[in-house]
């Protein structure tokens, strides 16, 4: 299980592009540098000692009982003790997320329909802006009428690439689809978290 986070950041000329064979891999950080070194380590298993693998690459995944050190989960944390929510730099990066529900249903699908060897990008449409998943939380707790006291503006983080895009038609001709849309999906998660 590895990140889209490998391919780099998405500027215009690479947006929708990433596609799981055919894509420079680009990390920026340590985190996915370390991802990509992960990944040619299982390569080279596969290669050298037909070791059985499939590589996945996924976009955010969010859902119930998630560590809070991501974003919804901190956020929900926070917002549950009503305290703010901080937002690195403008708030305008992006990311697709997708339900945790839904990524345990593509590794169904890729384990019983994958091909030993490949990669596959799981994700999503749903890109929305992390000042935008801090508003759509704030409503599904009732504050959006004290919004500005639950938004805190703080430094971006080093490496904070601005987007990330995959492709992710090559896990949809197995016949996997993604089932929960980002709105239900966020309720569950606050509802439970």
């Amino acid at each position: 299980m590895s990140t889209d986070e490998v391919y780099g950041e998405a500027v215009k000329d690479n947006i929708g592009k990433h596609s799981e064979m055919n894509t420079l891999l680009q990390p920026t950080n340590p985190y996915s540098a370390t991802k990509a070194g992960a990944e040619f380590l299982v390569q080279a298993y596969n290669k050298s000692f037909h070791l059985p693998t499939i590589i996945t690459r996924g976009n955010n995944v969010y859902g119930p009982k998630q560590y809070p050190e991501k974003l919804i989960p901190k956020f929900i944390c926070l917002l549950s003790k009503r305290k703010p929510c901080p937002i690195h730099g403008s708030g305008n990066h992006a990311r697709n997320f997708i339900h945790v529900s839904d990524v345990v249903n593509a590794f169904d699908t890729i384990l019983h329909k994958g091909i030993i060897g490949d990669i596959y990008n799981i994700g999503t449409k749903t890109e929305i802006s992390n000042l935008n998943v801090a508003k759509e939380l704030i409503k599904l707790f009732g504050l959006e009428s004290k919004e500005e006291e639950f938004i805190k503006f703080v430094e971006d983080r080093p490496f904070n690439d601005f987007r990330y895009t995959i492709d992710f038609e090559k896990l949809s001709s197995l016949g996997w689809e993604s089932k929960i849309s980002w709105k239900e999906g966020l309720k569950n998660t606050s509802i439970l978290h």
